[in-house]
């Protein structure tokens, strides 16, 4: 598609991008939260760090060539690739916000509700670059690559990149609702469950097989996403029961102050 901007990496600049891109968007959702400054800082450090050094760390355990040297070696970062970047964020952002927040609901909702458009900015990167490719296919929205990308040339293949692009845009309109509807507290589990999910059936379309570690027909970017969705899924439904549960309580407790008070009349 479109690999290099002059010298430097396509794929770089918008996965930078998206990185700024976050930032901002922590500082607006932080005001529509109510969340301190010092907690969107550190979201979005969490974010940054997540995405590149996270990233890297996973990629070179998933790659089985792990060193902790090469992990702080700049050069180390223009070779390989990256892997796993959301879930080292996402691990990352729910541990600063449970540490430095006193509002951890709106701290851990503001770490997800600033997820989808850097993230899309993240995959254009991989569609300009070639990367994170699909398989062949002859359906009629098949894309083809130039020579020079990472994808194989004059291939008509599944444009994964854009699968998950819509997924992530589909993701932020949801999240966007419920966070309206008194979901407060819950958009992250949200996230996953509804990423994860989307993920897990994206990558059977992946062709870009030679990246991945295969459990079975399956890969272990696959199991990774469909466990934490399931995990997380599991804890929304128990985190919504204690909700309904205690609104419950709270009404009953009304009705039984409002008796009391008609019987002292």
């Amino acid at each position: 598609m479109w690999p290099k901007i002059g010298p430097i990496d396509t794929y770089a600049v918008m996965y930078l991008a998206g990185i700024f891109c976050h930032f901002f968007l922590t500082g607006y959702w932080r005001r529509r939260l109510w969340v301190s400054r010092f907690v969107q800082v550190c979201v979005s450090v969490a974010y940054m760090v997540g995405m590149t050094f996270g990233a890297k760390l996973l990629y070179d355990v998933h790659a089985g060539q792990f060193s902790w040297g090469a992990l702080f070696r700049a050069g180390h970062y223009l070779e390989g690739g990256l892997w796993g970047g959301l879930l080292a964020y996402i691990v990352l952002a729910g541990l600063v916000v449970l540490v430095s927040a006193r509002r951890r609901g709106a701290g851990l909702d503001l770490a997800a509700l600033s997820i989808p458009i850097p993230w899309v900015l993240a995959k254009l990167g991989c569609l300009l670059n070639g990367c994170c490719y699909g398989r062949a296919c002859t359906w009629s929205w098949a894309i083809t690559f130039p020579q020079g990308g990472k994808a194989p040339a004059g291939v008509a293949l599944h444009p994964t990149q854009l699968y998950e692009i819509a997924a992530m845009l589909a993701i932020g309109v949801v999240m966007w609702v419920l966070s309206k509807r008194s979901r407060r507290g819950t958009m992250l589990l949200w996230f996953v469950v509804l990423y994860g999910i989307a993920r897990g059936v994206i990558d059977f379309w992946r062709g870009d097989a030679g990246r991945h570690v295969y459990v079975g027909p399956v890969t272990i970017t696959q199991l990774v996403c469909l466990g934490g969705a399931a995990d997380a899924a599991g804890l929304l439904w128990l985190v919504l029961r204690v909700r309904k549960c205690e609104q419950s309580t709270a009404t009953y407790a009304a009705h039984e102050d409002i008796i009391r008070e008609v019987q002292s009349l």
